[in-house]
């Protein structure tokens, strides 16, 4: 229990040997530092200059008695409620201070770009990290080796659609559908986009790492609904034309209509 009482008198500002002295001090109603020493295992060669400290905070008191020095602590239920005034008064000047400076709340952050690799991967990391069950994703094969490693030890779904038969995701709960070779596909080289959504309300998507190092982060409801409803509807497409090869075709000449 005296482990409890010095960890949580820490808590309150107050240094190991601080917090063994004023503990002893307590105990003995009134002392002198060998004695206190003693009891608290503080070193003697640190006693005095823990002491002196304890009188600066006020929480120990010196007595020079019949040419002797003693040490008498602060009643303790005296120390609690001080210490309790001071900190409602610090969290209260804290909340004053706060409500007056201009802050950006997640409601506010609908897109926010980022320009290098490095940052746009830290971000991704940090994404799937918050992810707790299930992590949404269009992957091309730049994007996907540079996150692989991260996805691979996360006990967690990963659906979606990735763009390339020869690079797979070696994870145990790998709900990954591999995107037909098309002519639309093979073309759009410096098009390709990744789109990565988790189930915490955050998406980011961009160029393929491998092309262009530029993505946008969003939390907004109504994008993440469109994104993550446009990778089931590329699945989608891919599974009916599993069906019937025959519908690759007219799609294709059904985009050609529809674009131009």
């Amino acid at each position: 229990m005296e482990q409890d009482i010095i960890k949580q008198m820490m808590h309150l500002g107050l240094s190991s040997y601080e917090a063994k002295c004023y503990l002893a001090c307590i105990k003995l109603g009134k002392a002198n530092g060998y004695q206190i020493s003693k009891l608290s295992a503080v070193p003697r060669a640190r006693i005095y200059d823990t002491l002196d400290k304890l009188i600066e905070k006020g929480i120990v008191t010196k007595i020079d008695e019949a040419e002797q020095i003693y040490y008498v602590a602060l009643p303790y239920q005296t120390f609690i409620d001080r210490k309790r005034m001071e900190y409602e008064s610090t969290m209260n000047d804290l909340q004053t201070n706060l409500n007056n400076i201009n802050t950006v709340t997640p409601e506010d952050i609908i897109i926010k770009t980022y320009q290098t690799k490095v940052d746009i991967i830290q971000k991704i990391k940090e994404m799937i990290n918050n992810t707790k069950e299930t992590l949404y994703v269009s992957l091309w094969p730049g994007t996907l080796s540079n996150i692989e490693d991260i996805l691979k030890d996360r006990n967690i779904a990963i659906k979606g659609i990735i763009f390339s038969a020869n690079h797979t995701l070696n994870h145990k709960n790998n709900q990954l559908f591999v995107h037909r070779h098309t002519s639309y596909t093979d073309a759009i080289e410096d098009k390709q986009w990744f789109i990565i959504i988790n189930d915490q309300g955050e998406m980011i998507y961009g160029s393929d790492l491998n092309i262009h190092p530029q993505a946008y982060y969003s939390i907004d409801p109504q994008q993440i609904y469109l994104m993550q409803n446009f990778i089931w509807h590329d699945i989608l497409v891919n599974q009916l034309v599993e069906q019937n090869p025959e519908a690759d075709k007219w799609i294709e000449l059904k985009r050609e209509a529809f674009f131009n």
